[in-house]
This record gives structure tokens, sequence and C-alpha cells, in this order.
């Protein structure tokens, strides 16, 4: 039972270092990074593709190294539809000088990483740096560096040819180089602007027309008028029918129940009783009906 304890043991530290070492011998066939320098944030926001090698061994598990002080904003995977989805990562969290996540790649496909990092103000003056630390082989390593809006001044180390695309804007290209495992690369940049002018700044819901009365959705209040005036009439028309209807019911009322008080006067008046016994008269009596004494109400 030993010796089967002993077998295992053994071939646990045989075939976990070959795994390990095959993950850290992973190489990327190709790497695009991108540098937009304050182009929807007062910030370089980097953004990085990539591929693993085809003759890998599925899945991959990546440990990538950003900056410290960066913000990680995505982590996803190209679809068939050439659009990219979230893919899962672990991370990140702190390891010396930088922030590391961990990405599976589970099929041959592009993948992709953003973050912002600070750029260095020096008045109208920016500096910035980016490495890469060489954890991984790379084929083909390649830097487009977008170049901002209203500068004035602009270099870099090593220096690159500019290249202008459809949208008009400038982008300076590095070419393709191979990277070796642990060969870093390292790139400085310093432009000058007198603006802080974004390149693409946040904007809210523009409409794709200019908004006027004739608008698909839109109420005019020329063309409603009409109709407000009208329903207001209406409404005052009806308005006044049901006051009079009220206020004639309410008189009438108010006349039956004076009619009624009336009557009921006339009646109390015309009844007389006797001054000696209390007895009721009827109407046209002079003398008592029962005692024979006269009725006041019948002097005259």
């Amino acid at each position: 039972m030993r010796k089967l304890f002993l077998f295992l043991g053994l071939g646990v530290l045989f075939v976990f270092p070959t795994f390990a070492s095959a993950q850290n011998n992973v190489t990327i066939a190709n790497m695009t990074v991108q540098l937009w320098p304050e182009y929807d944030q007062p910030s370089m926001l980097v953004i990085a593709d990539f591929q693993v090698a085809a003759d890998s061994s599925f899945p991959v598990d990546l440990t990538i190294r950003i900056p410290q002080e960066a913000n990680l904003i995505a982590v996803a995977s190209l679809a068939s539809d050439g659009t990219f989805l979230n893919a899962l990562f672990d991370g990140p969290k702190a390891e010396a000088e930088w922030q590391v996540f961990t990405l599976t790649i589970s099929e041959n496909t592009v993948y992709r990483f953003e973050y912002y990092q600070p750029l260095s103000f020096n008045g109208n003056q920016r500096i910035f740096s980016y490495l890469w630390d060489g954890a991984y082989a790379v084929d083909q390593f390649h830097v487009l560096v977008l170049e901002p809006r209203d500068v004035t001044a602009i270099s870099m180390s090593p220096a690159y040819e500019s290249i202008s695309q459809e949208n008009g804007s400038n982008y300076y290209d590095s070419g393709f180089v191979k990277l070796v495992k642990g060969e870093q690369f390292a790139l400085n940049l310093q432009y000058e602007k007198t603006t802080d002018t974004l390149v693409a700044p946040p904007q809210g819901i523009q409409p794709v027309a200019p908004l006027d009365e004739n608008t698909t959705g839109r109420v005019s209040l020329n063309n409603s008028l009409p109709y407000i005036i009208g329903g207001l009439g209406m409404v005052m028309i009806v308005g006044g029918i049901a006051y009079y209807w009220q206020a004639g019911r309410a008189s009438s009322k108010k006349s039956r129940r004076r009619s009624h008080t009336h009557e009921e006067r006339e009646e109390n008046d015309e009844d007389a009783y006797c001054p000696q016994c209390g007895t009721r008269a009827k109407k046209g009596d002079r003398f008592c009906r029962i005692c024979g004494a006269r009725l006041r109400q019948q002097e005259e």
C-alpha cells in the first residue's frame, strides 16, 4: 500500500510540473495593441487584440499583466458574427507593480482586453509610457498610436511613421516585430496640445434629422389649437346647461316648499279655537259648537 501511494505521489510531481510548463510556454501568434490618447476620457485607452498559436493545447490559461494604476474595463472574445462577447476571467489582483488577471482560452479565436491608464500632464505636454512585459512569446507584435485632436507636436521612441485612416484620423504604426519569451517592448510617447478636446467626446442621444412640427410622432400646437379651443367650448356649454338645470330644479323645490308652507299658514289662519273651552272651530263658525261662546277671529 505504501508503494502505491509513493507511485501516485511521484506521478503527481511529474504531471503537474509538465502541465505548468506547457501553460507558461504558450505562444501568442499575433497581438495588436492600440493606444488611443484622450479618446473619450482625459487618459490613455489601451486596446489589445491577440490570438494564441493554433497548435496550442486548448484550453489554455493566460495570465496577463497590466499596470498597477490601470482600470480594466473589458475582457472579451470574438464571436462568429464579428462581435465581441464578454469572456470569463479571474482577477484582476495586485502583484508587485502590476495587476494580473487570468483568462482561459478555450478556442482558437481572437481575444481582447481593454483598460484606461492615466496620462502625465506637464502644462500643455502629455507623457505616457507603454510596456509589454514579455510574459509570452509573440510571433507578430504590432502597435498603433492614434493621434489626439488639436495636437501641436508629437514624438515617440522608437519613432513611428504616421498613416492616414479612412475616418481621417492619423495613426502611427510600429510595424510587426517578433518577440521571444522574456523580451519586453517599450514605447515612450510625448505630445503637446493647447486644448482639452477629446477625439470622441461622450454625447447624449442626438436626432438623425432636425425636429420640427412635421416630425413623425411630434404633436404641433398650431395644428391642435382649433381642437383644443373647440373642446373647451363644448365643456363650457355642457357645464352651463348642467348649471342652469341644477339651478332650475333647486328653484322649483323652493317654490313648492314655499307654496306648501303658505297653504299650511292659510289653513292655520283659517282655523279658530274657542276661547272658553278650546274646541277647534270649523271654517265659517261664529260660535263654539260645544259651549256656544262667540269666536274671536270672527269679530269685526
